[in-house]
């Protein structure tokens, strides 16, 4: 298994990075998750 996070400057360029990594030798399938925000807030509730 690779885990590797990726920044692109446009929507545009990030589909360029995924077609390149699919085109890797050794690369059968990927899985992509896009996070648009990350929220850190360890607290509970109340």
């Amino acid at each position: 298994m690779l885990l590797a996070w990726l920044r692109a400057n446009s929507p545009d360029r990030l589909n360029d990075l995924f077609d390149k990594i699919g085109s890797l030798e050794g690369i059968e399938r990927t899985t992509t998750s896009i996070i648009l925000a990350r929220k850190v807030g360890r607290g509970g509730l109340g």
